[in-house]
């Protein structure tokens, strides 16, 4: 009884128990189910009732297809207005996004609220309040299948932006590009990174 459980569960696990090796579980085995166990718990103490919810990509590539044409929209935008500032000949830019994007979805709500008097034996009475709270997203039906009204999409933020430049101008150039790419997107300094071309 002395034994602390740590010490009692590496003999357990090292085959040194009761049962003299016969049965006992593998350390292995044993982290993997502490590993599964964590990552479960994450998931089912995740915050509720957010309005806000990434959706996965659906299988017709329809979402993911309007991301990578955004992703696509910023750096090619980026590109011609970089390569229109002086000193600049050529840019190539590339963006990184943070997510894919964010939905708000139509829900209905209920909400109930109940009030009961009770009377107890010694002639006291309590209130008693109870109330209750339901959310559910409203569905449509699309091509055989059901599928949340979105009522607002956000395209995903940018993360981070790497340009390369091939101009006159040498460092000065470089932040200048740096600062007007952080300008354009309203990212801090920090997550763009401006490097001169070959």
């Amino acid at each position: 009884m002395t034994d602390s459980i740590w010490q009692r569960l590496a003999e357990f696990t090292a085959g040194k128990g009761e049962n003299n090796g016969k049965g006992n579980i593998p350390a292995w085995l044993i982290v993997v189910l502490v590993v599964l166990g964590v990552f479960c718990m994450y998931f089912i103490a995740a915050p509720g009732g957010s309005e806000k919810a990434v959706l996965p990509q659906d299988t017709g590539g329809g979402r993911a297809n309007a991301t990578l044409a955004y992703k696509a929209q910023l750096e090619r935008e980026l590109q011609q207005g970089l390569e229109s500032v002086a000193g600049v000949k050529e840019a190539r830019v590339i963006v990184t996004l943070d997510s894919g994007p964010v939905y708000d979805y139509l829900q209905n709500e209920e909400n109930t609220k109940r009030t009961t008097e009770e009377e107890d034996s010694s002639g006291g009475t309590r209130l008693v309040g109870e109330n209750t709270a339901r959310v559910e997203a409203v569905m449509s039906q699309n091509g055989g299948g059901q599928e949340a009204v979105v009522i607002r999409e956000w395209m995903p933020r940018v993360a981070g932006v790497m340009v390369t430049v091939k101009g006159s101008g040498g460092a000065q150039l470089l932040f200048d590009v740096t600062q007007a790419v952080s300008s354009a997107l309203n990212l801090p300094v920090h997550r763009v990174k401006v490097l001169p071309m070959d």
